[in-house]
């Protein structure tokens, strides 16, 4: 526009002059204009009555008014309207130039030795007009972009699908200008379509709305599987809903489709006829793909999260029923095995004492000591598995004890710290903190090369705060990792996930290792202490 606007007055003038002059002739000249340019590229009625809007008999409607900034407003409509025709712009330029060329015989008997004069002015509109265009191409191209961001903003920003399907039509809605919009999902049960979200049918149709599959607007959609559109709402006999012969005067429709299935529609209404075009009926459809793959996405996660429920329940369960086994077979050992042992050793006794041999009595002795060592192997297999120290004594001694172990077994110094307000816990609770202490210290033991330990607990408010710290050669950086296959650390997670704690490592290679822990306390109940 601005290189038409900068023209001096004089050139303005003549350019009136040569659009008045060829006022006898637009109707020839557009007639033959229409003939060619649908025989060059195919275009159909729509296409060329919006590349018509572009041409010189159209500038000389507004120009012979002295409107010029009015023909560049109509041409940036237009040029709107190609770009969603989808019409190619050098399609546009080339049109222009027919009519150009076309209005060019009469312009030479028009204007005689002035022609080269009036053909340099004609092309200056052309390159004004065409800029125009260019810009509402380009300004049509940022808008379809824009709304298929502010789509995908909501879908990332809204984990609730119900509250992103809102965001969804608010979106298309308002970029569509309809009156009314609604997303139908195909029920897994039964052969309808249910309303999940609507806009602009408030208190008209209720959210629960079903439409049967194989009736309708929306079966049509889902035996068809393609968009669709309807002119006339109130005529057509697939609007079943008086609610929507009352809201909207036409209707579009897009299927949801997850692959081959249709498992919805979403359905845009508008208060007046509107004829959707190539490019507003693609963006409909890219706006229903970006809300299937969210659905889907939803789905997906939803099916994740109660996998994860599932495996979490059925790891506190093995870890139960693990703690039982520990439990039975720590018992059996000391009821049967143990006892078994005692009265060994005592017939061993006897046996010395009856015999007067020095090589048998030796030998006796020596059988006796083995079977002490057995007693007391059993005693430490009886204490790691079902320890009576916490079960009788409590939290606090039962860590106290593991500490003393571990420095009589391995050397390592392990300090305990544990705060006065601790207390007695919850029975399930303080079975895990020890399980971790003791997996911790295991661990010290085993791959840590540490000189010393400590075990660190405190209590604020309901939450137990556990810090086991060792002063070692560090954890390697892939145990650290999510894939990492240390089995001692990931059991210690997994425990502590199923009392909806949290376990928290740090690490450095050479500089030891500190496992933070954070449980719920829970509630402790003298008689769930003695029952468990």
């Amino acid at each position: 526009m601005s290189s038409v606007l900068s023209l001096k007055d004089s050139s303005r003038e003549l350019l009136v002059e040569i659009l008045g002059a060829l006022n006898p002739y637009y109707a020839d000249v557009t007639e033959r204009w229409r003939e060619q340019v649908a025989a060059e590229f195919g275009f159909a009625r729509r296409e060329l009555g919006a590349l018509e809007r572009l041409s010189l008999n159209t500038a000389h409607s507004f120009f012979s008014h002295g409107d010029l900034p009015g023909f560049f407003e109509n041409v940036d409509y237009f040029g709107m309207r190609l770009a969603k025709l989808q019409v190619d712009t050098r399609a546009v330029a080339r049109s222009m130039e027919i009519y150009q060329e076309l209005c060019e015989p009469y312009l030479s008997g028009l204007f005689g030795n002035r022609l080269k004069e009036v053909i340099a002015t004609l092309d200056v509109l052309k390159s004004g007009t065409f800029v125009t265009v260019s810009g509402a191409y380009f300004d049509a191209k940022t808008r379809e972009f824009a709304t298929l961001l502010r789509v995908l903003d909501a879908e990332l920003a809204f984990a609730e699908v119900s509250t992103m399907f809102e965001k969804v039509l608010e979106i298309t809605s308002a970029n569509f200008n309809a009156s009314m919009a609604g997303i139908l999902l195909r029920q897994p049960e039964g052969d309808g379509f249910k309303l999940e979200c609507s806009l602009g049918v408030e208190g008209l149709i209720p959210d629960d709305t079903q439409f049967e599959l194989e009736r309708g607007f929306c079966g049509s959609l889902a035996s068809t599987g393609e968009p669709e559109m309807i002119l006339d709402v109130a005529n057509d006999p697939r609007i079943l809903h008086p609610a929507v012969k009352e809201r909207a005067t036409s209707l579009w429709g897009v299927p949801l489709r997850s692959g081959k299935n249709v498992i919805g529609a979403m359905v845009l209404g508008f208060a007046r006829p509107y004829e959707w075009l190539p490019n507003e009926r693609d963006l409909m459809r890219a706006i229903a793909d970006r809300t299937v793959m969210a659905i889907e996405r939803s789905q997906m996660t939803e099916e994740l999260r109660s996998r994860e429920a599932r495996i979490a329940e059925l790891s506190a369960h093995l870890l139960a029923v693990q703690e039982d086994e520990r439990k039975r077979i720590s018992r059996e050992l000391h009821d049967e095995t143990g006892q078994s042992l005692m009265v060994i050793r005592l017939y061993l006794g006897m046996l010395e004492a009856q015999l007067s041999g020095r090589t048998a009595k030796a030998k006796i002795r020596e059988t006796v000591s083995v079977v002490d060592r057995t007693i007391e192997g059993i005693r430490r297999i009886i204490a790691r598995l079902s320890p009576l120290v916490l079960q009788e004594l409590g939290l606090v001694a039962a860590i106290r004890k593991e500490a003393k172990d571990l420095a009589k077994a391995t050397g390592v110094k392990a300090r305990v710290a544990i705060g006065e307000d601790v207390g007695r816990l919850a029975p399930e609770i303080e079975a895990a903190i020890y399980r971790v202490v003791q997996e911790s210290l295991h661990n010290v033991a085993k791959h840590a090369q540490a000189k010393s330990a400590s075990v660190q607990m405190s209590r604020h408010e309901n939450t137990v705060y556990l810090t086991i710290e060792d002063d070692g050669i560090g954890m390697p950086t892939k145990v650290n990792s999510p894939r990492s296959h240390s089995f001692g650390l990931a059991g210690i997670k997994e425990r502590i996930a199923s009392l909806d704690g949290e376990v928290r490592v740090h690490s450095e290679k050479g500089k030891g290792t500190r496992l933070e822990i954070m449980v719920p306390a829970g509630q402790y109940s003298e008689a769930m202490s003695q029952s468990a």
